[in-house]
């Protein structure tokens, strides 16, 4: 069972960091398309369907007739009370051997590798999903790192000069030692803080390569995803479950099991066969002999104590898998509706936090105001500055958690692809051909480059 990859909206502590563009920037856009045509997971789900195209090849195979030489030379001899004899022996021929009627076992394998076949297809198809979703979470999670580390680098700075500061004061008579003491522990926090951001920034880091498949660039916020997303959550849900490559490989899973079922019963039943031989032998005697023969031979098992269970092995199969085709449709329908509420929380986020932002700004500057003229002390003005610093984090986490929450959803919905993105890429149909030339599509096309 292609099991559809877990959405986490809201469980990384993302955000949307704003990193200057430059000449070498390396958009989301790109990293995806490096991705698409590097990573090897998607390589693998390629290389899948190779297999399961061979699978029906091999399984059509069993309606061909075998045709086989066979060559042999000996020598014998024979010792008894009367005497003794020896010779050689030799023989060449051909035989030939077909299945004329299995009971439809060949047509249910058949149709269980083209089941087969069509599940992988859907897998690949998947599997381009999630490397393109994880593709994104990464790429999203490094910006938003680096911002955080700018941020909290920058609040190093600004308690650095409250420190000095504080000393300044100390030293004229105006300020205490305890303004002092607390300004130190406030640069030991900031600094403390500052550190955890590099060790999540350098993770961070380690998850995009993985990922993408090579070190980072400069980064841009910058992502364009608003024309892939659903309308409305019931239209989310109703393409999902219409057009979601994991239900779809979870479809054509059902029906392989369906066909192995009816395989499985069938290689119980009455089969004919048709075997032929044609040869020579005596070349080494010079006393050449040819014969043949042809037959037709019918079989029926009358006991077979693996018969039953076997059958039932086989339909406890199709259970299976039909119950795991309803998970994976449960799973689908939970991813659509955690994006789409991710959406609609972290759009409230972001309004609450823009504005305390701004807010944390204004009462920052009010209280260096009043701390000049002796009317807030040092700690004041560190409360100050520590509010200001969570919301700005807080802000830049909601912004990156709606872009999660927004390619999270599209990637539920089964619109996460290449072909959709509108990538730079050179479109792989399902065996990881390339299908079209590298170009922007002027039409809307499906996962595999094809017009709609």
């Amino acid at each position: 069972m292609f099991i559809l990859k877990v959405f986490r909206i809201g469980a990384i502590a993302l955000a949307m960091g704003f990193v200057p563009a430059t000449t070498q920037a390396e958009t989301l856009t790109e990293a995806m398309a490096y991705a698409y045509s590097n990573n090897p997971s998607l390589a693998s789900s390629f290389l899948s369907v190779r297999a399961a195209q061979q699978a029906i090849r091999s399984a059509e195979g069993a309606r061909l007739p075998t045709i086989g030489a066979e060559a042999s030379v000996g020598y014998s001899w024979t010792d008894t009370p009367l005497g003794s004899s020896s010779g050689t022996t030799d023989s060449l021929g051909l035989s030939y051997s077909q299945t004329l009627f299995d009971s439809s076992r060949t047509d249910a394998a058949i149709l269980a590798a083209e089941a087969n076949y069509q599940a992988a297809i859907h897998g690949a198809r998947n599997v381009e999903q999630n490397v393109l979703l994880s593709v994104a979470q990464a790429y999203v999670n490094l910006v938003t790192n680096r911002r955080i580390v700018d941020i909290r680098q920058e609040n190093i700075g600004f308690v650095r000069a409250q420190l000095q500061s504080a000393r300044d004061r100390l030293e004229l008579g105006e300020g205490t030692q305890l303004d002092v003491a607390q300004a130190q522990a406030s640069l030991a926090q900031a600094e403390a803080a500052y550190q955890g951001a590099i060790n999540n920034l350098r993770m961070a880091e380690a998850n995009f390569v993985r990922w993408v498949g090579r070190e980072p660039r400069n980064l841009t916020a910058s992502y364009s995803y608003t024309n892939l997303l659903p309308a409305s959550l019931d239209s989310a849900i109703a393409t999902a479950t219409t057009n979601h490559p994991a239900l779809l490989a979870s479809a054509a899973q059902i029906r392989a099991a369906q066909h192995r079922y009816d395989e499985t019963v069938a290689g119980f039943g009455p089969t004919v066969s048709l075997r032929g031989q044609v040869g020579a032998s005596g070349f080494t005697n010079n006393a050449v002999t040819s014969q043949a023969s042809v037959s037709l031979n019918l079989s029926i098992p009358i006991f077979v104590p693996s018969r039953n269970p076997a059958i039932e092995q086989a339909n406890i199969g199709q259970i299976q898998s039909h119950v795991e085709g309803i998970a994976t449709r449960d799973q689908i329908v939970e991813a659509v509706r955690q994006g789409w509420s991710g959406i609609e929380a972290t759009t409230a986020q972001i309004e609450s936090a823009t504005a305390a932002v701004a807010a944390s700004r204004l009462a920052l500057q009010a209280v260096i105001d009043q701390n000049e003229v002796g009317q807030a002390t040092t700690l004041d003005v560190l409360n100050a500055r520590a509010t200001l610093l969570n919301a700005e984090e807080g802000l830049a986490s909601a912004q990156a958690q709606r872009v999660i929450a927004s390619y999270s959803l599209i990637a539920a919905t089964g619109a996460l692809t290449a072909a959709n993105l509108r990538l730079p890429v050179q479109l792989r149909g399902p065996d990881g051909q390339v299908a079209v030339p590298a170009k922007v599509p002027t039409a809307p096309v499906d996962a595999w480059g094809n017009l709609r």
